[in-house]
């Protein structure tokens, strides 16, 4: 495991979740998304006391566990780290059931078994810091940036370096989840706005293998607004008859060639839902109660 560095105290610890790690003077740091397992937080572990650190906090970026799964052994290791996200994302960590919910439409099942795990340590509540995070003296932006959960929050460094989790989707990511998670489709349009007008020099994403300088990171971001055009395009094609949600869902997937597992198939229908409350909020769609379904059509 090594560390990558960005810009001055700024690093990053690769992984299939990639871990941001600021060094302050004194051999703290501040660790932002430490990952998915116990397995990555025992690694993490290993190369913090390799390097002779010590984490100060972890702040995560949003409320899906390959992104916080690792913050229980650490906080174990490592007494007086505290533990940083923002209040919906605090909330659903210490109640994972809530993602659930919202996801199956009520209680989910065996399968979704250990989707949430090591969730047994203390969250400190970023909005309370008024949208600042100060540890040994430094201060930390926090910067709201919904759409793919609605917890997540950006961390810009006084470098100008912003660690975003999953704000962002890379190249690879799009091509292999064409359709990504979205919680809201209205949110993360705002957010690639955000982003794009945030002051920034590099950008580091959740799920990536390289660091984007300003130039490439705007132009990831119209990837981003395209992809997801693509789709509100789609579904406004699709809906020129009337569909449920489900035969809409269905299309989606034949159209595109999506290959998705049980878990994957839930997560897609949140993203088409997203798309259906966005289009209803801007008067594009309208629905019938028939034969017990509920059909979306085009309004006019």
């Amino acid at each position: 495991m090594d560390m990558i560095k960005i810009k001055s105290r700024n690093y990053y610890i690769k992984g299939g979740t990639n871990t941001g790690l600021y060094i302050f003077k004194d051999k703290y740091c501040l660790l932002i998304d430490p990952g998915i397992s116990n397995a990555r937080g025992n690694r993490i572990i290993k190369f913090l006391k390799d390097n002779n650190l010590r984490p100060k906090g972890i702040i995560i970026t949003h409320e899906h566990s390959d992104h916080y799964g690792a913050t229980k052994r650490i906080v174990e290791e490592f007494s007086g780290c505290k533990v940083y996200s923002s209040c919906e994302c605090k909330k659903i960590i210490k109640d994972p059931n809530i993602y659930m919910h919202y996801t199956c439409g009520g209680e989910s099942n065996k399968i979704f078994e250990n989707f949430f795990s090591n969730r047994n340590f203390i969250v400190q509540d970023i909005n309370e810091l008024e949208k600042t995070l100060k540890l040994n003296d430094y201060k930390f932006e926090i910067i709201e940036l919904k759409g793919h959960s609605n917890g997540q929050i950006g961390i810009l460094t006084e470098e100008k370096v912003f660690f975003i989790g999953d704000a962002l989707f890379d190249k690879d990511i799009l091509k292999k989840y064409n359709l990504p998670y979205l919680f809201s489709v209205k949110d993360q349009l705002n957010t690639l706005d955000i982003i794009k007008n945030t002051d920034f020099e590099y950008l580091i994403l959740g799920h990536s293998k390289s660091i984007l300088q300003k130039n490439e990171a705007l132009d990831l971001i119209e990837l981003n607004k395209e992809n997801i055009y693509k789709y509100i395009d789609l579904v406004k094609e699709l809906l020129e008859e009337p569909l449920s949600k489900e035969d809409l869902l269905s299309q989606i997937i034949i159209l595109n060639e999506l290959k998705l597992n049980y878990k994957e198939y839930y997560f897609s229908a949140t993203t088409v839902n997203s798309l259906i409350a966005y289009l209803i909020d801007i008067d594009y769609l309208d629905y019938s109660l028939e034969n017990g379904k509920i059909y979306y059509y085009k309004k006019y």
